[in-house]
């Protein structure tokens, strides 16, 4: 996924945003004006408006960190990392190559949800350092933050856990599989396999819920499964293509019952010989 605006660089991995990352971040800050408004009623919209903002953008520097934390693991164990883009539905690190071992594949998977989960324990702990309580409302608009962003990041992790390729948790599956079996290719089959189920059971409680009355969360619901079976069918069919190109030369796929052109030929007596062979005019007249 391609980044339209560049951020800059971390540790050398360059960090963007997708012209999605708008919508999403326009659509999460009016939801949170309305959330604001309902925990505190009493707040002005100045302060409202300026808790949704500050909160938006400290979710994506979460989502971030969370990037951040698979790129570089992944830079540890050796792997290339060319950039992280912020896009709609969170974030994607690119990575250049494939993790050689179930270990390294494990733990660049893991560590994701691991940082999601620290960081939303650590604004909790905050929050109640400073007086919050569970299940109390929060006093003020820096607790109110410290809370929303808290649950999000730890729904955030248990949602990337959900074992559906290519979630952190589908990765995880496929790295204990393929530490089990040996084998790669087919750890990733199984996985892509179980995402692909995982993806319909989200597109049809998403219409389900829809249907009953959820409206635009249930849509949402299934327009994620519908983005998580796309993704696992695209990695079901890069392993399929990757096994069958391994150990195979080129010239075992490579077409040898060819033509040849003498080299003098210009490109205009090259295609008028090409017109003649086939019997087709040089020029066409599109009709009027």
């Amino acid at each position: 996924m391609k980044a339209q605006v560049k951020l800059g660089h971390i540790a050398g991995i360059s960090i963007g945003l997708h012209y999605s990352w708008f919508i999403i971040a326009l659509l999460i800050a009016l939801s949170l004006v309305q959330h604001f408004r309902a925990v505190a009623p009493q707040w002005s919209s100045r302060v409202v408006w300026t808790a949704a903002l500050v909160t938006s953008l400290l979710f994506f520097a979460a989502l971030l960190l969370h990037e951040l934390g698979h790129s570089l693991v992944a830079k540890t164990r050796g792997l290339r990392v060319r950039s992280i883009t912020l896009f709609a539905l969170g974030g994607v690190s690119q990575i250049e190559t494939e993790a050689s071992d179930a270990k390294s594949e494990f733990w660049i998977a893991i560590v994701g949800p691991l940082t999601s989960l620290a960081i939303g324990l650590v604004l909790l702990g905050t929050a109640w350092i400073n007086g919050w309580k569970t299940g109390t409302d929060p006093a003020t608009p820096v607790i109110s933050v410290l809370v929303w962003l808290g649950y999000i990041n730890i729904t955030l992790a248990g949602f990337n856990m959900i074992p559906g390729y290519p979630l952190d948790g589908g990765r995880v599956l496929r790295a204990v599989i393929w530490w089990i079996t040996g084998n790669a290719d087919r750890s990733t089959r199984v996985a892509a396999q179980v995402g692909q189920a995982v993806a319909f059971l989200f597109i049809l409680s998403g219409l389900f819920r829809f249907f009953v009355g959820a409206n635009f969360g249930g849509l949402w619901l299934a327009f994620i499964g519908w983005f998580l079976l796309d993704a696992s069918r695209a990695s079901y069919v890069q392993v399929e293509l990757v096994a069958g190109l391994r150990n195979r030369r080129v010239a075992d796929i490579m077409d040898a019952d060819y033509r040849t052109v003498e080299g003098h030929l210009s490109l205009q007596d090259f295609r008028r010989r090409v017109c003649v062979a086939h019997r087709t005019p040089l020029f066409r007249r599109h009709p009027e």
